[in-house]
């Protein structure tokens, strides 16, 4: 069944700049902009303005190319590994409950603190030498558990995928 369309009028200039957008991305305008508009519209269901969130992810952007990352307070001030981790588990949990993707926001936290790379649908977590990267990959280990996403090993290597779906 065909979907109703309506059209919204756009300044040229940023059509262009939209054609180069899907262009690299491989996609077409329309399919770019339905899958910005529904994100936004995620963002607007959780009572947040979206527009001042894609700032906020623009300073974030911006300050990752610095250095910073996203850091649990938590991991400033614990030094158990095992603790970290718990605590990561019940943020995952949480995640879970509130039915957001834990993927994302794992690939987000490990790429963003220099201790995961994406491969794939999975995050492969790094044996780190830096305490504080330490911390991340076992807070992120157990955010990881508590989500029920599949852990699995190969050598100090952590490797994080998302639950497989069984067919009936």
């Amino acid at each position: 069944m065909r979907k109703s369309r309506k059209t919204i009028g756009i300044d040229a200039e940023y059509i262009e700049a939209l054609k180069e957008v899907a262009r690299k991305r491989g996609t077409s305008i329309s399919g770019y902009m339905r899958q910005l508009i529904d994100e936004a519209l995620k963002i607007e269901s959780m009572g947040y303005y979206a527009p001042r969130a894609l700032m906020e992810r623009w300073v974030e952007l911006v300050l990752s190319k610095v250095g910073f990352a996203y850091m649990h307070v938590d991991i400033l001030e614990l030094e158990d590994l095992d603790e970290i981790e718990r605590r990561g588990e019940i943020l995952g949990s949480t995640i879970a409950e509130l039915g957001v993707d834990s993927m994302k926001i794992i690939e987000l936290l490990g790429l963003s603190s220099g201790v995961g790379i994406s491969q794939g649908s999975s995050i492969i977590l790094l044996p780190q030498s830096s305490r504080v990267k330490t911390k991340m990959f076992h807070l992120i280990k157990g955010l990881a558990k508590g989500s029920g996403l599949v852990i699995s090993s190969s050598g100090s290597l952590v490797i994080i995928s998302p639950p497989r779906k069984t067919i009936i």
